[in-house]
This record gives C-alpha cells, structure tokens and sequence, in this order.
C-alpha cells in the first residue's frame, strides 16, 4: 500500500454564489462517502499565493463568455475549492478525478462547460517549503 502524505486538491471555477453552495454540498457529499482525512474550504479572493484568484483563473470568465456570447455574467465570479487530504497519491488521483465530476459530469462533452472550471494540486513531496505549508494548513488531518 502506498504511503499516506498530504495534499491539497485545487479547483476554480467561475460560478453564482448559488452554484457554489450546490457545488460545494455535491463535493462534501463525495467526500464524506470516502474514508480520507480531508478538510475543505472555498475561497473567493485570493489564492495563498501572492497572486489573486481573478488573475490566477483569468481564463474562466473568457470560457463563460465564449459559451454565451450575449449574455450578461451576473453574480458571477471566482471562487476556489480547497481540499486537503491525508491519502496516498493513487487514492488522491482518484478523489480529484471524483471531485471535478461533481462540477463537470461529462468531460468528454463538445460545448463549453456550464461552469467553466480548472483544478490542479499540491503534493507535501515537491518541496521542503510545500510540505512545511501544508502541514501548518492540514497536519491535524493525521
């Protein structure tokens, strides 16, 4: 069995505040159903980084747009589901995978997505720096 490390499971979205909370209900759901460690959370200003949300995902609005070109954005904006997870690195590929179902069911599908959305991670093994963070975020998941 591989070894348990954390990591933290990023998606960003461009979604209403209403998308979000259906979103966020779907992947505690999944989460909850699975016996890992995790904590999320979901940020709408700025990214632990120095760089801000709005710039980091500059793309999915573009991505909204492209899809409806007349339409008005509304209430829509950036926002950013952290997970961060004690498992092995199978089993988080597995629950990333899982997670970006939830907001997008069919991958393969021609059009433009409903909520335009990107994820990516962070694994406590890139760095000394990325292990020291992630611990200081997540260590009590062990």
């Amino acid at each position: 069995m591989p070894p348990e490390r954390l990591f933290e499971i990023q998606i960003g979205f461009y979604a209403t505040e209403e998308d979000t909370a259906r979103l966020t209900e779907g992947w505690t759901r999944l989460l909850d159903g699975r016996a890992v460690p995790y904590q999320l959370s979901v940020a709408r200003k700025e990214n632990s980084a120095s760089m801000p949300l709005a710039e980091f995902y500059e793309d999915l609005p573009r991505q909204w747009g492209f899809g409806h070109p007349e339409a008005d954005p509304g209430s829509r904006r950036i926002h950013q589901v952290r997970v961060g997870l004690l498992t092995s690195r199978p089993q988080m590929d597995v629950l990333r995978d899982e997670l970006t179902r939830v907001i997008c069911p069919d991958p393969e599908h021609n059009s433009p997505c409903s909520v335009p959305w990107e994820s990516g991670y962070t694994d406590s093994e890139e760095s000394p720096d990325t292990a020291e963070d992630l611990n200081e975020r997540y260590g009590h998941l062990r």
